[in-house]
């Protein structure tokens, strides 16, 4: 692999969206973002933006990708945030390494825009980890759904519908305000995460050592790195996630799935 510095992005001012083009040809593994200048820290960043062909395949916070990070175990540091489309930690290399951007054939653009705010004399610059050439295939996605509740009690949270079978869930991330109390999931009616409260949840995922986050509930099918447990959504007739709150929340949920580009 290689691990190269990217062209400089443009327009990386105190408040704004900067933005960098990069070469098609290789497969993308992870993209590092490097904050440096008078005052410019993960939480300034408010919205990251990947796009193959243009369509948005990443969106996310600098603060909650950050945290996601270190759910999965990456390296944690003030001036630096990876965008990760593999699983370091697969117990296979196949595994590992699908989900990466492959863009021999099929890309005609890769860009990534970042919008900035409230920093002071902020320089932003990237760096990008490279495998060999391969054509377009399935890639990692992170997909942003948010929705408010109005009170305690058990909701549904439309998360994926049968329009989008064929995606492959990894792992979903609920970042709410701390009154997510527990998760239930189905798939096709039949429980598989059975309303786990979340002091549960967080035990369990650190007995695979996962490291769970201040209010972001990880629902994680594949947290023993085994990604062949992952959610197959091709024989899906529905799949439901219904958290329960203490009180009334907003929560942002972030849908890792592996996809083709075409599909959510």
């Amino acid at each position: 692999m290689l691990l190269v510095k990217n062209l400089p992005f443009t327009n990386v001012v105190a408040s704004g969206v900067a933005s960098v083009s990069l070469p098609v040809g290789m497969s993308y593994n992870r993209i590092i973002l490097a904050l440096g200048g008078g005052s410019f820290t993960k939480s300034m960043i408010t919205n990251i933006k990947v796009r193959v062909n243009g369509k948005v395949v990443v969106e996310n916070t600098g603060a909650r990708l950050d945290l996601m990070n270190q759910y999965r175990g990456l390296a944690a540091a003030a001036g630096f945030l990876s965008i990760d489309f593999t699983e370091p930690r697969a117990k296979t290399m196949a595994e590992q390494y699908i989900g990466n951007i492959n863009t021999a054939q099929g890309v005609s653009s890769l860009t990534m825009e970042v919008t900035i705010a409230g920093a002071t004399t902020p320089t932003l610059d990237s760096y990008s980890e490279l495998g060999p050439p391969a054509a377009l295939g399935v890639i990692a996605k992170q997909i942003l759904f948010t929705t408010s509740f109005g009170g305690a009690g058990k909701f549904p949270f439309k998360l994926i519908d049968v329009a989008n079978r064929g995606a492959i869930v990894k792992r979903v991330h609920f970042a709410h305000g701390g009154n997510l109390q527990a998760l239930e999931v189905k798939k096709n009616g039949i429980v598989i995460h059975d309303n786990i409260p979340a002091a549960v949840n967080t035990f369990c995922l650190g007995e695979y050592q996962k490291t769970a986050q201040t209010n972001l509930y990880t629902y994680d099918p594949c947290l023993d790195n085994n990604y062949a447990n992952a959610i197959k959504t091709s024989d899906m007739v529905s799949m439901e996630f219904n958290p329960t709150f203490g009180a009334a929340d907003t929560v942002t949920a972030v849908l890792e799935v592996l996809d083709v580009l075409g599909n959510m």
